[in-house]
This record gives C-alpha cells, structure tokens and sequence, in this order.
C-alpha cells in the first residue's frame, strides 16, 4: 500500500517524463538520414534510461547543427550583393521574422536593417549583355557593363583660307584678290598734307636723326651750319610764366588774409616747386644744346619771371627763390665763358647793364660781371 508521499512524488515525475517522450518522438534531421549514412554511435551505444534519455537528446541536436550547417546551401549572387552594400548593423531588438526572413542570423540583422550609410558605395552586377539588347544609360555605366561607344567621326574643319584658295564658296561670283596693305608710315603716302606740318609731329631726337641721315659729306654739314636760327625760346617763356601764374593763384584771395605768410606758403609750397622743375629743365636742354646766345637771352627773360615771384616773410620759405636765382646766375657765368665774344658786342654790353641790376636780388651774380669784364678786355686787346 502506497502512501500519500509516494504518490505525490510519482506525480511530480509525470511531466518529466512525458516532456522526454515528447522530444525523443520529434522528428529532426537526424531521423531524415539516406539509408548510407552510418548512425551515429553516440545514439547506438546510448541506453534508454532517464539519464539516457538527456544524453540522447544532447547528440540529436548536435548532429542536427552541425549538419544545417555542412549541408546549407551557398549563398545566392543577389545575397552576395546585398551583403557586401556595407557593413552591418545589428538591430538593438531581436525580431524571429527578420531573423527567419534573412536567410540565418546573419542575414536578418544584414537583411532586416534598412538603414545605410549615404557614403557606402552600391556594388552592381555583372550582367550577360545579349545581342539585342540596346543600352540608354550614361556613358560611365555603359563603361562599366561593358559596352564600348563609337568613335566619333571626324569633323570636316572649314577654313577660309583653304576655302578661298581651292575652291569658290559661291560658283559665278568673282573672286577678289587681297589687296596688299601698305606699311610706310602715312608722312610717307600721304602727299596733301605740307611738309612743315609733318614736322611738327617729330620729336627733337627725330628731326635730328632724319637730318643727320641725309647729310651726305662735310660741304652739306657747312652748308646746314650755315643756315641754324637762334632757337626760339617764346614756348618756354609761356610755359615758365603758366608756371608762375599757378603759384599766385594758390595764394588766399581774402583782404584779411596776408599773402606772404606762411600759411599763404603751405598753399603756394607745391606751385613753387614745379616753377622750379620747368627752369631747370629748361636751362639745361639750353646748356646741353650749347646755344649760349640763346641761355643768355633766356636767362634774361628767366630772371625777371623768377623776381616777379612771392617774397615771403621767412627767411627759410625764399629757399626755392634764391636757388632759382643761383641757377640762372651759373647758367649765365657759363653761357659767358663758353661763348666768349661769339655772343656779340650789342649782346654782351646789355648782359653787364643787367648783371648789375640783377645783384640786388643775388649778390652772387656778381662773379657773371668779372667773367664778362675778362672777355671784354680780350676783345679789347686783340
């Protein structure tokens, strides 16, 4: 007679050994082996106890695994495909439809993911291209499929040169002949205009040049000495006095403002300075052209210009004054010495009248009136 221990403990064992059974009567892969597979020994030598049942269960499922997995079939190209789009994102949740979907574990989490990464670069197919098929792709892609684009035919260049000498473009017209460009100068061509006025249009170093080119011996550079003017010097005396005109016009024209003082000077400053450019340079195109008795009628004329400018108040503003004065005073000691009594008698008497008026605004003038008494006392004396 059974106790109630005993048979509350026989129960419990009831869904123990019911769940066994359960499994040992499910068919897997084990039980679906071709009649040449060898049984395994692991299931052979196991015996039918409740311990055994366990052990047995353990070799099922391990010949199960390992044979999905020697047995799987390999993977398709599109799977190789999509596989190799990036790199995988495993889901943070495990969902078995994506998993079942996939194709394995693996290819749920590559499969189920919709997520990538806009840098990863789409791997393409290599697709049979078939004869018939016509490609209306962009060429790159036609490059990469495999397909080759014809080469183009060269266009036929149109030149109008080749045009002009091979054929006409228009059959019937006739055929104008280039005209020969002419490339003298237009002094040369043009005949209504005067010589006088094509001068004018030459610079000195030209007219020198073209005089020089056209003397052909000694007797026809006497003949040109012969007849050279004195040079005009009315343009610079207009340029030196539009010089002179800009430095008053600077100068304040207010009755309570004084026009030598030194505000008067910063306005004129700038004026003074260019007078004094235009009397060097002109004196010196005068001392370098050795005309001698033109820089002593020039520095005549110059030294009244230069006397009619501002005195200013300043001992230090009359700078630009008194170098003006000491210019035209070694223009003239020069012209004096060099030109000797080749200036002439009428020219060298009124020089010394000046000279002696012209040393109350310089006193250093005074060394033109020895230079001058020493050639007049050689005249004198031959």
């Amino acid at each position: 007679m059974t106790t109630p221990l005993q048979t509350r403990m026989a129960l419990a064992e009831i869904p123990d050994r019911l769940e066994a059974l359960r499994m040992a009567n499910t068919p897997t892969n084990a039980n679906r082996r071709t009649p040449d597979e060898p049984t395994p020994a692991g299931i052979i030598n196991t015996p039918n106890a409740n311990g055994g049942l366990g052990l047995r269960l353990d070799n099922d499922v391990n010949v199960v695994q390992a044979q999905d997995f020697v047995f799987s079939p390999l993977p398709s190209p599109d799977e190789l495909v999509i596989r190799q789009r990036g790199r995988r994102r495993f889901t943070t949740t495990f969902s078995p439809d994506k998993v079942n979907g996939g194709g394995g574990a693996g290819g749920g989490a590559t499969g189920g993911s919709s997520i990538r990464s806009p840098f990863q670069r789409t791997p393409t197919k290599n697709l049979q291209l078939t004869s018939g098929m016509i490609l209306r792709s962009s060429p790159r892609k036609r490059l990469t499929m495999g397909s080759t684009p014809p080469e183009p035919t060269p266009m036929d260049t149109y030149s109008p040169i080749k045009m002009a000498t091979t054929k006409q473009l228009w059959p019937g017209t006739p055929i104008v002949k280039k005209l020969k460009m002419d490339d003298r100068p237009v002094g040369q061509t043009n005949t209504d205009a005067t010589l006088p006025s094509l001068l004018q249009g030459l610079s000195q170093n030209q007219l020198i040049d073209l005089i020089m080119n056209n003397i052909k011996s000694a007797s026809d550079e006497g003949e040109i000495r012969t007849q050279l003017p004195t040079p005009d010097i009315s343009a610079l005396e207009q340029e030196l006095h539009h010089a002179k005109r800009l430095i008053f016009k600077s100068l304040p024209t207010s009755r309570l403002c004084k026009k030598t003082d030194a505000a008067a000077y910063s306005k004129a400053s700038m004026h003074l300075i260019e007078f004094k450019r235009v009397l060097q340079s002109q004196a010196k195109r005068l001392h370098d052209s050795t005309h001698w008795d033109a820089l002593v009628d020039y520095v005549s004329m110059a030294w009244q210009c230069v006397a009619s400018t501002p005195n200013w108040e300043s001992h230090a503003h009359n700078a630009v004054r008194r170098q003006c004065f000491k210019l035209l005073a070694c223009s003239c000691y020069a012209a004096i010495k060099h030109g000797g009594m080749r200036l002439g008698q009428l020219r060298l008497e009124t020089l010394e009248r000046n000279l002696r008026e012209w040393s109350k605004d310089y006193e250093d003038v005074l060394s033109c009136v020895n230079a001058l008494q020493r050639t007049l006392n050689s005249r004198s004396s031959l």
